[in-house]
């Protein structure tokens, strides 16, 4: 259970960066939002498979 929930919280940092990254992409900003959503996904998959 617990493999599953360490699992688990950074796939969904990885679905909200993709989630900003398609809203970013119609946004004022895209390229502001675009970053946002890279440092989130590259968090998450780090997160998923850093060995910390």
């Amino acid at each position: 259970m617990d493999k599953a929930a360490a699992y688990a919280i950074p796939v969904f940092i990885v679905i909200f960066g993709v989630a900003i990254l398609v809203a970013g992409i119609s946004s004022n900003s895209p390229a502001l939002w675009t970053c946002v959503a890279i440092i989130l996904i590259a968090i998450g998959v780090v997160s998923a498979f850093g060995d910390c």
